[in-house]
C-alpha cells in the first residue's frame, strides 16, 4: 500500500519492469514525520529527496530580517526536495519543511546515483520531474511578474482547491508574495462578491 501512490506517479512517466520496481523500492524508506518538522536546514547539504505520500511540504528561504518567503507547497503524489542542493550536493539556501504530518518515501542521494546505474529509466524519470519542476517555477516567476495578487490567488484556488485549509495564511500569503493582510483583503472582497 506504501508504494501504490508511487507506482501510479512514475507510471506517468516512465514504465518500470516487475524486476526494476524492487530494485527501487529496496532503496527507498518510508518515514513518517511530525508537522513543522525541518527536513532540510539552510547550509546542510540536502542528501534526500521525499516522495509525499500524505501531507504537505514547503521550501521556503529566510530573509536577513526573520522574514520567511515560501518559495515552492510540495503535496500528495509530488517528490519534494531542495532540488538544488540535491543534485549539486552543496550547502542549501532553502529551509525544507512539513507544514503538515507527512508520510513520506525517502530517497537518499547516494541510492539514486546507483539506481542510476542499475534502472537506467531513473534517469528519464529523475530528468521528467526537473522538467515539470522548471516549468512550473518559470510559470510561477511570469505570475508573480504578469498578474495581479487577485488573479493569483484565484489561479491558486482553481488549481489546489483542496489545499487553501490546509496551508497557514502567511505561508500561503509569502508564496503569492503577498503580505497575510493583503491576502485576508482579497479574501473578504471575494467572499462578498459572492
Amino acid at each position: 500500500m506504501m508504494f501504490e501512490q508511487f507506482w501510479k506517479f512514475c507510471e506517468t512517466m516512465v514504465s518500470f519492469t516487475a524486476q526494476e520496481k524492487e530494485l527501487i523500492r529496496q532503496q527507498l524508506t518510508l518515514r513518517d514525520m511530525p508537522k513543522n518538522y525541518q527536513l532540510v536546514a539552510e547550509g546542510e547539504v540536502a542528501n534526500e529527496v521525499f516522495f509525499i505520500n500524505k501531507g504537505c511540504i514547503r521550501l521556503y528561504y529566510l530573509l536577513e530580517e526573520g522574514k520567511e518567503v515560501t518559495g515552492f507547497i510540495f503535496q500528495e503524489n509530488m517528490f519534494g526536495g531542495s532540488a538544488e542542493s540535491f543534485f549539486s550536493q552543496t550547502p542549501s539556501v532553502q529551509i525544507l519543511e512539513t507544514i503538515e504530518e507527512c508520510e513520506l518515501l525517502v530517497l537518499s542521494y547516494a541510492a539514486l546515483q546507483q539506481l542510476y546505474d542499475a534502472v537506467p529509466k531513473m534517469n528519464v524519470l529523475m530528468r521528467k520531474i526537473l522538467e515539470q519542476r522548471m516549468t512550473f517555477a518559470q510559470k510561477l516567476v511570469a505570475s508573480l511578474i504578469i498578474h495581479k495578487p487577485q488573479d493569483r490567488y484565484t489561479s491558486y484556488q482553481q488549481l489546489h482547491p483542496d489545499l487553501e485549509n490546509r496551508i497557514p495564511q502567511h505561508v500561503l500569503a509569502s508564496y503569492m508574495g503577498i503580505t497575510p493582510v493583503s491576502l485576508s483583503r482579497i479574501r473578504k472582497r471575494m467572499s462578498s462578491k459572492k
